[in-house]
């Protein structure tokens, strides 16, 4: 009988637990958010879902052509600003323009550090120290400046910072530009948290599974690979060899149509979750993928993860002759 207690007392828990989740903050029209890599993605399609829910929006965008796309589907309440996460003065400038905007007795209720590329792709000993420096100037230096410099404000309104990651910051599935990028979004973003904890803000992450994003784009992911081969010493392209190359490349077709899922939705709603909650998780996986598979592998023995992930890697053609 005491087994029975216990499970119902577990599952009380877990019900109780979710239905915290439920509540939201109210008054979207007083509350302002402002959103980075707004362009296309799920930048674009979040501060579109923040827009109709009534919240006044910042998005920032890097090209005009992407601010002026939003504009035309967007109420008078979303501002477009233009802003280049990897320089620090685009980003003083950006909160100069924000902070002339707001109200002189609001702060922001959120900042979103969405804005994030793929990278150079390619196995690590083809990676230069440009190919890491590029990636981790928008996804990990950009997430750490314009936190830094817009976080004055969030204190002001008492807010929160949300920042994406990705189930690779989670467990090293994928090439390494990217992996070491999301492990330092992972590491900053659980420093944050704890700093600011007695200071009346609050900090989530995100952390997507595969999704079919423009960052999927097959014909981009085979040419960077490919470029990302041409650009290593002789040596190394006689070891790997064009074989080597030409049998990874359908593995780009294979996760963008058959591993990533078209449900974007569901990334777009875990932030917005993440903004409207009065209890917001502190992490959000989305996706099936990372929920199930990738959660069971980063938690088994890594001599079998490791077996697991490597097993359809590619044998080079200089290891093949030393068989």
């Amino acid at each position: 009988m005491v087994w029975l207690y216990v499970v119902a007392a577990v599952v009380v828990f877990l019900l109780l637990k979710e239905l915290m989740r439920l509540p939201t903050v109210g008054k979207y029209g007083e509350r302002y958010v402002f959103i980075t890599g707004c362009d296309t993605g799920f930048g674009n399609l979040l501060a579109k879902r923040l827009d109709s829910l009534g919240f006044n929006v910042f998005a920032a965008c890097f090209s005009e052509r992407g601010a002026d796309e939003l504009r035309k589907v967007s109420s008078a309440r979303l501002k477009t600003l233009s802003l280049d996460v990897t320089k620090p003065d685009s980003i003083v400038k950006a909160r100069a323009t924000v902070e002339k905007q707001l109200p002189s007795n609001k702060g922001l209720w959120a900042v979103v550090n969405n804005a994030g590329i793929t990278g150079a792709l390619g196995l690590s000993e083809w990676m230069t120290r440009q190919d890491y420096e590029r990636c981790n100037s928008i996804n990990l230096y950009g997430v750490i400046d314009v936190t830094r410099i817009f976080l004055p404000l969030v204190r002001k309104g008492q807010g929160r910072i949300v920042n994406v990651s990705s189930v690779i910051g989670r467990i090293a599935a994928a090439f390494a530009p990217y992996v070491v990028s999301k492990y330092g979004v992972e590491g900053f973003t659980d420093c944050l948290r704890r700093e600011v904890l007695k200071q009346g803000v609050t900090v989530h992450l995100l952390e997507p599974g595969y999704f079919r994003t423009n960052m999927l784009n097959t014909d981009a992911m085979k040419t960077s690979f490919e470029n990302s081969f041409k650009q290593t010493d002789p040596d190394v392209q006689r070891y790997y060899g064009k074989e080597f190359v030409r049998k990874v490349l359908p593995v780009f077709d294979k996760v963008a149509c058959d591993v990533a899922s078209p449900k974007t939705h569901l990334v777009v709603d875990a932030y917005t979750h993440a903004i409207t909650a009065i209890f917001p998780r502190t992490r959000y996986l989305v996706g099936n993928d990372c929920k199930y598979y990738f959660r069971l592998l980063w938690n088994l023995p890594e001599w079998i993860s490791d077996r697991i992930l490597s097993a359809n890697y590619e044998v080079p053609e200089g290891a093949l002759s030393r068989r």
